[in-house]
Order: structure tokens, then sequence, then C-alpha cells
């Protein structure tokens, strides 16, 4: 018989170790047993979701998983459940139209695309793929051409007051401004120009010169997001901080200006005008209310951030790259000087087509994506072949865009600026950027949830781009914006990039 005492000494030693012994069978079964098993990447990272999260939050996953795709392949395990894909085909496997030969679409994620507000859902947020196309159907009529040709008035109003204000910065006597950070001046006015063609209000950024609170805190928010979205990763965790940490931790100004865009969208719903807004057109397609309010509450409160915060990165990327190649830089102020004899000539019908504009914006698009890392889907429960390697169902599935941007195998000069690559003469056999890769380029997603406003940002990126250029010479002040080293939270988190204006000569 047994001494009790070494009876209960046995069992506090194996309770003592549970933990060990339950860490190390776990760790054993997401090796060599789990059905994500075969592929490749760093043990430690499918053992546990701790390297990824350390990563995530502090801003390198983007950097760190490029490394792991140069060593391991197009296909990696980022976590015991998830795996990064970095291939030229991964947008049309996992975002694609899918028809019933090729199975079931890969919803979004719910760990990471659930509304963190409330149960609401938007159009970015949306699992279901019925609920998401009833809130697109009624939307697309906003964002077509046609209807863009409609509002290019206020695009143009929003960016007259942009190079008012760099008018304005010029004060010395040699036609030069003081060195000042361009980098925000692209955020007042994105978020001013959505505002306005989405209800009708804008957040009075260039008007005072400074950020409202409301796009202050989103600035301010993206590691913040990135750390919740990790705790997210562990439901009980998460169910804790959601019950006795987060209520407490939202301030008064939170509190404040989180509901900015909701009391701007009622107050347009409450207008009695014609004016071509984006409210306008999901007003007329709602009378059978196919939105619920706080689907449009929700909704407009995603496009206000989807619609500025990456449009005015994809600006600030374009600018840094051009300041830093001077050839480039003078060669598309050549252009759209040579094209553009006025300033009242720029208009979105003669500037869609420049060649080099289209080409600069595409190049820095490649190289500064404004989503460099995109939220996962999951794989069907069936599984599914995703760029050569079976993925088993249930898996969480992201695409690095920076990687696959950025491949040597795919791109010619992967590193460099080469707006070239983008023209005609790129299609020629003798180009060195013949065998590129240009059907890999996705800023805006695929398939039937590709980026609602892709037209619109296009207008805005081109319309303020020939603007500031055919008004202004640029000069950078000190150094670049090293682009590969800024922290990326999914979205990226900007340096400053300081720049002197000097006044055109002979504008009219």
């Amino acid at each position: 018989m047994f001494d009790p005492l070494v009876e209960r000494v046995g069992l506090l030693a194996l309770l003592a170790l549970s933990p060990v012994l339950i860490w190390i069978s776990t760790a054993v079964y997401r090796l060599y047993l789990h059905p994500l098993r075969h592929v490749p990447g760093p043990k430690s990272w499918a053992i546990s979701r701790i390297p990824f999260i350390r990563s995530f939050t502090a801003g390198t996953a983007v950097q760190d998983i490029e490394v792991l795709h140069r060593r391991y392949g197009p296909v990696v395990r980022t976590q015991p459940h998830a795996v990064s894909i970095a291939h030229p085909n991964a947008w049309q496997d996992t975002q694609g139209a899918r028809t019933s030969s090729r199975g079931k679409p890969y919803l979004k994620d719910s760990t990471w695309w659930k509304s963190m507000s409330s149960a609401s859902q938007s159009i970015a947020t949306a699992i279901d793929h019925d609920k998401h196309a009833r809130i697109r159907k009624t939307l697309a009529p906003a964002f077509t051409p046609r209807a863009l040709k409609q509002q290019e008035s206020l695009l143009q109003t929003g960016v007259a007051l942009l190079i008012q204000r760099f008018h304005e910065k010029i004060k010395n006597a040699d036609g030069t401004s003081d060195p000042f950070d361009i980098i925000p001046w692209f955020n007042f006015t994105a978020f001013d120009i959505f505002g306005d063609i989405g209800y009708g209000e804008t957040f009075d950024c260039l008007e005072t010169s400074d950020y409202h609170p409301f796009v202050q805190l989103i600035c301010d928010s993206l590691q913040p997001n990135a750390i919740n979205i990790s705790i997210r990763l562990y439901p009980l965790l998460d169910a804790f901080f959601k019950k006795w940490v987060f209520p407490y931790m939202m301030n008064e100004k939170q509190k404040k200006y989180g509901t900015a865009v909701v009391e701007r969208v009622n107050r347009r719903l409450g207008w009695e005008v014609a004016r071509p807004d984006i409210m306008s057109y999901v007003i007329a397609g709602n009378e059978k209310g196919t939105m619920t309010p706080t689907e449009v509450h929700a909704t407009f409160q995603t496009l206000t951030l989807a619609g500025s915060e990456t449009t005015a990165t994809s600006l600030s990327g374009t600018m840094n790259l051009l300041l830093t190649h001077t050839q480039a830089y003078r060669k598309l102020v050549s252009e759209i000087r040579g094209a553009l004899d006025k300033e009242s000539d720029i208009t979105l019908d003669a500037i869609k087509d420049l060649p080099y504009l289209n080409a600069c914006a595409n190049e820095a698009m490649r190289l500064c994506p404004a989503t460099p890392f995109t939220m996962p889907r999951v794989v069907p429960t069936s599984g599914d072949m995703v760029c050569g390697t079976w993925i088993a169902g249930g898996t969480s599935i992201f695409i690095l865009p920076w990687a696959v941007y950025r491949d040597p195998n795919l791109w010619h000069d992967a590193a460099g600026f080469h707006p070239e690559r983008w023209l005609p003469e790129a299609q020629d056999e003798k180009s060195p950027f013949f065998h590129d890769r240009r059907d890999a380029l996705h800023p805006f997603g695929e398939g039937p949830r590709k980026c609602i406003g892709m037209h619109l940002a296009w207008a805005e990126i081109r319309l303020i781009l020939t603007r500031m250029l055919w008004s202004f010479d640029y000069e950078l002040v000190g150094k670049a914006v090293e682009w590969e080293r800024q922290k990326v939270y999914v979205l990226v988190e900007r340096e400053p990039l300081i720049v002197k204006l000097r006044q055109r000569i002979n504008a009219r």
C-alpha cells in the first residue's frame, strides 16, 4: 500500500507537469499529425501562434514572413492553423469567382473580420456572401465610371483646396516654402474628399490644416487594432477582454469621435437635396430596405477608412519614389505639363490615359502596396488545392502581396522603381521587363469582393498627383522614407516625408 503522503506528492507532481505534457503532446500533434504538417515553414511558427502574434503586433510581420517565403517557398505555414501564400495565382485561387465545379467560396475569417463595435456588418465585414452581395448591389451604382463623372466636381473642389494650401506655404523670397511633412496632407485630402463625396460633409482637415479628431483616432489605432485581433485568436482571452478590459479602455475621446461618421450619415439621410454623392445612390437604391440603418452606418464607417487611408498610402508611396528617382520624376512632370496647358485642362477624362502617370502609379502600388498584408479567408471544409499545395478545410489563409510584388522570380530588378515595366514597350521581347508577371499585381483584390471603390481610388490618385505636379516643383529635404522599414499592422504606419515646394513659373 502506498503512503498517502507519497500519493499526494505524486498527484501534485503530475498536476504540475500536466501543462508541460499537454504542450508537448500539442507540439507533437501539430508537427507530425496535423493536416497542415506537410506545409513548409519554421517549426516554432507551426507549434504556436506566439511567433506570429509577436511579429504582427510589432508591425514586422510583412517583412518577417517575406523572409520565410524566400526560404520555404510560395506556401508557408505561419500559425498552427494558418498559411501564407506568396504566388501570382493566389488571388484567383482564393478570391476568384467560385463555380460549382470549383467548390464553395472562401469565406472571410470571422476572427479577423467580425465587427468590433456592434453586431452590424458592413460591405467589408459581412461574412455571408448573400449578405455581402445584397449590400454591394445597393452601393454599386455609386461607384461606376458614370457616377464618378457626376462626382468629379466634388473631387476637384477637394484637390483645389489642397493646392490653395500649398500656395499659402510659399512665403520665401525665392518662391519656395519652408520644409514640411507632406504625408499628413495626403490624409487630409483623401479623408475630406471621401467625406464630401460619401455623405456631403468633409472633415475640415484641409480647412484647418490639421487632423479632425476622428481621422487622428484612425491613424492612432493601427497597432491597438493589431493587438485586438491577436487577442481574438484566443477565444477565452477574447471573452475576458471584451467583458472586463475593453469597455474600460475606451476613453471619452474615442466614444465621442467614434460616432463622427454615424452623425454625418444621419444628417445626410435627412437632407432633401439633389447632389451626386454616394449616399444619394444608397437612398435611391434602398427604397425597399435592402440595407438596414445599422448596415448603412457600418458600411460608411468602413468606406471612410478604406476609401481614404489606402489612397493616402498610395499617394505617399508614389511621391516618395518619385522624389528619389529624379529621371522618373522629370519624365512624369514633362508628360503632365506637356499634355495640359492650363490648370483648367486637368479633368478626369484628360488624365486617365496619360501612360507614364498610370505607369508610375502602378509601379508605386507594386513597391508600396496600401495593403501589404491581406486579411485572411477560410478554406472550404472539403479542402482545396491552392497554388499547387493541398490545404485542409478550415485553414485560415492569407496572401502576402508584399512578397509577391518583390519576388525576383516574377519581376526584373524586383526592388527597383521602373515605371517602364508598365508601358507598352515592355511587351517587346527585347525589353528587360518582357517576362515580368504584371498579371500578379492586384492592389484592389479580385473576384466578387474586389474593392468597390477602385475607380474612385484611381481617379483620386491621378487627379491629386497631376494637380500637385502641374502646380509645383518638389525637393526632398533630408532622407527619403525607407518603405521596407515601416511598420505594418494590416495598414501601413507611414513615416514623415519632408519636402520643400517651389512655385512653378508661368503656371496658368
